[in-house]
This record gives structure tokens, sequence and C-alpha cells, in this order.
């Protein structure tokens, strides 16, 4: 034994070293009988050190270990006479391989990572405003397992620091990663899923109990080393782009557990925030965590109340399905309201963010919206039970894949419908991997389980795939242009900047209303801006989800102005080169597109 065992120290869980002394500590309420057991990695029997609860601390139990070689073993806990993973620790050993099934559960323990030095230099939050933002949600292993790569590359972060390039010339600003702590894939092997879930299947997604404080060590690619972590975000700040991380916590988790979690996350790896999965209460403890000031919190819903300033640390934002189901009703003509899409396109607060999303991991891909009326999960095993039934969406004329021409062309127009709702809309965009380029599940709209090409984002060059990438990226180009189109505060309906016309104001057939009668599926928004150099700026974006050509009323313009079409999706180049102009009081938009018309000052008053 290398090692002098001392007493142990009751104010910190897990591992901790003072001096020359390492100290384990567990939590133990029922003061079951506790000890350390520790795993020589040269192989042979555990070494078993009794731990002992405090004499104030009775809920701990705690051991000390001075001049303790941490490099030479991996550890548990045992506690009632069973063997226990410690909660606090920074590693697991034993998961390195994905999907290992000839793994068992008792092989797995806890570790230590090589004491290194990285150097982060003057990194920094970007903390980028809520109106600047561009989030693209993804799954790690799905993203880059059909990268052309080396094996030990694929399905790891390295594929994702490949990309970084890829998503920033794209428009992203903020990646939002799937759960990355380490969390048991193994449904068999999970005590918190066994009993629910098909055994026999993979815990792709990750949505589960796991060790919070441990990078899942199969996305840290070669050489699995957290280093990989802090390379990603350090070169993600250096790009300005920020790192959002999922967790998962169910209800028997303590809150003081998951807000310790996260305080690790943010101050050992620099992440920028957090979209929480967990109780209201615990997401108002994390808001109001000082240690996590300036951060950015994602929850299903915020209050106003809550978001006034003073009340929280965090920056908060709503992240919810109502603007999903109020565009998809209305795109495809389900009992869709005007009123309600407009509501939700202009939805703002002063003091919160809101997050806009028409697809993602929860449900189909966007290109599925307007492939599939019906899931498609029978893959899954459960007999297509699982998954949403409500899905909102059209085929187009045919169900799932097609090969006829027309189907595939108002499929695609419908893809850059919907990307131009969500980037012309007040709030944050997000958009779920693959959506920029037409990346289909063929109709699975609940992949947790589909650990293969039907989970994974594809990365074909296919004339569809580069037309709808190029389409996005211009669109995102389009939105930083235009301040009206991503206003940080709530629209107010007046002139509110002494322009003579209203900051937002609502078109139909006839201007200056919004029109609903008998399921109208057509409406022209006007927003009103002013440049630096106080000239107007005006924007009108026509949406016609009919299956009918419309006339849309256009607003006259002060003298020196006129209109032009700089976007149309339903011609086949939709970014209008020669943007022309509209001269009458309305004009012709065609069935199921979007446009934009802009402004254009012509120093003819």
């Amino acid at each position: 034994m290398d090692y002098e065992i001392v007493s142990g120290c009751y104010d910190t869980l897990g591992v901790a070293r003072r001096g020359g002394v390492t100290t384990f500590t567990l939590e133990n309420r029922e003061q079951k009988p506790c000890a350390l057991l520790l795993y020589p990695k040269e192989g042979g029997e555990p070494e078993r050190i009794p731990m002992k609860a405090g004499k104030t601390a009775v809920g701990l139990s705690s051991v000390g270990l001075k001049n303790f070689r941490r490099e030479r073993y991996d550890y548990r806990f045992e506690l009632g006479g069973l063997p226990v993973l410690d909660p606090w620790a920074a590693r697991i050993v034993g998961r390195e391989q994905w999907g290992d099934i000839t793994r068992k559960e008792a092989e797995l323990k806890c570790g230590f990572w090589e004491e290194e030095k990285f150097l982060w230099g003057d990194d920094c939050l970007p903390r980028l405003p809520k109106e600047d933002m561009v989030l693209y949600k993804l799954h790690v292993r799905g993203f880059s397992m059909l990268q052309k790569a080396g094996e030990e590359e694929r399905g790891t972060l390295r594929g994702v620091e490949r990309k970084l390039a890829y998503l920033k010339e794209l428009g992203i600003t903020t990646l939002e990663l799937m759960p990355i702590y380490e969390f048991e894939e193994l449904f068999a092997q999970d005590p918190f899923q066994r009993e629910r879930l098909p055994a026999d299947k993979i815990n792709y997604w990750g949505y589960t109990g796991g060790n919070y404080f441990a990078p899942k060590s199969a996305y840290l690619g070669p050489g699995r080393t957290p280093r990989a972590w802090k390379r990603l975000i350090h070169r993600m700040h250096g790009l300005g782009m920020e790192c959002i991380l999922e967790f998962y916590f169910p209800g028997e988790v303590s809150p003081f557990y998951a807000v310790e979690a996260l305080r690790h996350w943010a101050g050992e790896y620099h992440v920028d925030g957090f979209h929480l999965i967990g109780s209201p209460e615990l997401a108002k403890l994390v808001a109001e965590d000082p240690y996590l000031s300036g951060r950015k919190l994602f929850y299903d819903w915020f209050s106003e109340e809550q978001c006034e300033p003073g009340r929280h640390a965090m920056e908060l934002f709503s992240y919810n399905d109502a603007f999903l189901y109020s565009v998809r009703k209305v795109m495809n003509r389900q009992d869709g309201s005007l009123a309600e899409f407009a509501a939700n396109m202009r939805r703002q607060q002063r003091n919160q963010g809101f997050v806009n999303y028409l697809a993602s991991n929860n449900g189909f891909t966007l290109y599925d919206v307007f492939s599939y009326t019906e899931k498609r999960n029978q893959a899954n095993g459960e007999e297509n039970r699982d998954g949403i039934s409500f899905n909102f969406s059209s085929n187009c004329g045919q169900e799932g894949e097609s090969k006829r021409r027309q189907v595939l062309k108002l499929r695609e127009r419908q893809v850059k419908n919907a990307l131009c709702a969500l980037l012309f809309a007040q709030g944050t965009p997000l958009l779920w991997m693959g959506d920029e380029c037409g990346n289909s599940q063929k109709g699975n709209n609940n992949a947790y389980c589909q650990d293969n090409e039907t989970g994974w984002k594809s990365w074909d060059n296919s004339r569809q795939s580069r037309e709808l990438t190029e389409f996005l990226r211009q669109l995102t180009r389009l939105r930083r242009r235009y301040p009206q189109l991503r206003s940080p505060k709530p629209m107010e309906f007046r002139d509110a900047l002494g322009s003579g016309y209203p900051d937002l104001s609502y078109h139909g057939t006839h201007g200056w209303q919004m029109e609903e009668a008998g399921g109208a599926r057509v409406i022209g928004m006007m927003y009103v801006g002013l440049q630096e150099d106080q000239k107007g700026e005006y924007l009108y974006v026509g949406y016609n989800f009919s299956a009918a050509d419309q006339n849309l009323a256009l607003p006259a313009l002060p003298k020196g102005y006129v209109w032009r079409r700089v976007l149309d999706t339903g011609q086949e180049q939709a970014f209008l080169e020669d943007a022309p102009t509209e001269t009458g009081r309305t004009f012709l938009q065609q069935a199921q597109s979007v446009c934009l018309l802009e402004g254009s000052w012509e120093g003819k008053a």
C-alpha cells in the first residue's frame, strides 16, 4: 500500500485534493456501512478502505489518503454492501467504446483524468444578444458518423470541431448539444430506463440520468481526454460562437447536485449556457444562481414576473412548441389560425428570449414535415405506438419517398417557406441538424434508439442539399441585414419612430387589416425602421399558404421610395438579383410561397 489512510473531509463531495491529501466523500443519509474500493490498474483484487461518518455532517461518509498516486487506481464506493459509482466523479471508466454490448454493468468504475493545464488565454463568453443568435441543435454522434473521417474521429467531438467553419458560414451563432454527460446508452444496464424501454435498443439520444460531472468518454475522440471539450469550446469562442448544453434531470436528482453539476461545466469547460429539462422549481433555482451569472438558461417557459430585471442571474429563454404548431397548421392547411400565426411571428419580450423552431429531434425533420402525414416508427420496436401522433404535416401529394418531379419541387418550396417563416420571426430561430439540407428520417418521428443512418445527419452532396444549404446561408444574411426582422423588444403597432407608419402592420387582399374569414391563408406583414441616416427602412413579407395565387395589398411608400421584390420562393431562383419593382397598390403572389419586398430609396423626392 503506497498511501497513508487519514481523516476525511466533509465540506466537499466526491474527490478533492488539499496539499498531499486526497479525500473521498459520499452522501450517506441512512448511515449505511460505507467503504472506498480502490482498483489497481495493473489488476488484482480491490483494496477496501472503511469510511467514517462526520461528527456534525452525519449524512456524509469520508476518508483521506495521504500521498495517494491517483494515476495508479480507479475507484468505486461500497454502500450497504453494494458497489456504487461516485455521482461526483469527473470520469467514468468502461464506456469508452460506444454501444459495447459485451460490457457488464459491474465493470464500470470511476477514474481520474491526467492533470494537464489547458491554456484558455483570453477566452471569454461571446454573450451574443438574443436578436443576433441563430441556434443549431445537434447530436454529437449523429452529426459526425457519416462524415468522411477516420474511424477514431467519427461519432466524436472532433467531427463537430471539423464543421465549425461550415456552421459559421451557414449563419449559425450558437450550438445546442444533446446530452453529453456520461449516460448509459445500453438500456439493459440503465437503472433509470431498463424497466421501461426495449432492452435490445440503444439509448441514442441520452435522455436519462447519469454521471453529470463526467463528459461522455465515447464522444471525446482520440486520446479520450476532456481536453477535446476545452479545445472545441475555445475554438467556438474564437469564432464568436456559443455552446449550449442540454441537461436532463429526473425528479429524483437533488436540485443541489444539479446546480453544482452546471457550475462545474460552466467553470471547467467555459460553456455559455444550458437547456434544462427538469422541474420548474429546479429551473427557478438555476436561474437565480449567482455562480452562473451572465450565462443563458433555456427552459419550457418563464413568466414575465420571473424575467423582471434583478430577479435572476442568467439570461432567460422560453423554449417550447408554440411556434411550431401555429406555423405548421397554417402552412399545411390543418385548421390553423392566421391570428395565432401572426402572434407567434411577433412573439418577443424585453427581458427574455423565445426560441422558435419548426423541427427538432422530438418529431419529424423539417423535410419529413412535408413528406409524411403519418409517423413511421415501426423500427423502434414499439409497434408504432411511440412518438408524436399529431404532427400537422403533409405529404405534398404522395406519402413518403417519391420520384415525381412535381411532388419533390413542392416539398423543396415548402421547406424554403418554412425556413423563411423561421428566420423572419422575431424570436431566436433554432434549426435541427440536417434541416439545412433536406435531411430525412424516412418518417420516423422518434429516433431515440436509431443509432444508424435514420438518426444520423446525411452529408450527401446532392443538388437539393446544395441548393437548400445555400438558400439558408442567404436567408441568415438577410436576417442580419434587416434589424426589423429581429427586434429585441415587442412590436408596438404604432408609429414609435416618427416615420409616419406603425412599426408593424398587417395586410391582406385589402390594406391595413388581417383577413381571417373563410380560413384565409394569406397575410402581408410590413415592418418599418430607421437607418442611421434617419431614412426610413421598409420591409414587407408576404405569406401565401393557400393553394391558389393571391393578390396582396401593398401600402404606398413615401416619395422617393419604391417596392422591390428581393425574395420569392415561388421562383426557381428564390433570391432575385434584378429585384423587380412593384408599382401597383397590389401584387400577385404565387400559391404556397413567401415573398420579401424592400422599400428602396430611389432619391427622387
